[in-house]
């Protein structure tokens, strides 16, 4: 599970997408993150801004707070769960999932987009008796 904050700049995402190019047996230049709200089912892409890479995970980089996908920007100023899917490609460019310098799909799951003023959970309310009954 992935988490971003909702209108924030420059945010990283930690992936295993090596595993997914080894399956795939490719070098992509580029990659396009498509992002679907579960709730309403708009889809969203965007080119990430590939950071850093290993043979454990790849760091990228998108920023939520303009509508730019080009550059490695959405704007995304609510809070909701996405299911995404990263696909490689060799184009810089590309916003489109079927054109022909889409490879195949290498990564997918599901990211949470986080408002930091809407409480997640509560914490319960326990009433721990102070004496010991014991019926023996």
């Amino acid at each position: 599970m992935v988490y971003l904050l909702k209108n924030t700049a420059a945010q990283l995402l930690y992936l295993q997408i090596q595993e997914g190019e080894l399956l795939l047996s490719n070098f992509y230049t580029d990659y396009l993150l498509e992002l679907t709200n579960e709730q309403t089912l708009e889809k969203l892409y965007c080119i990430p801004i590939l950071v850093a890479s290993n043979e454990r995970y790849t760091t990228i980089e998108i920023s939520t707070n303009a509508n730019n996908p080009t550059a490695a920007s959405l704007l995304i100023n609510y809070p909701a769960r996405f299911s995404y899917r990263v696909f490689g490609q060799n184009s810089s460019t590309n916003l489109d999932p079927t054109d022909n310098v889409v490879v195949g799909v290498i990564e997918k799951g599901y990211l949470i987009m986080q408002d930091l003023t809407t409480p997640y959970f509560t914490d319960p309310n326990l009433t721990i008796p102070s004496d010991i009954a014991y019926n023996g």
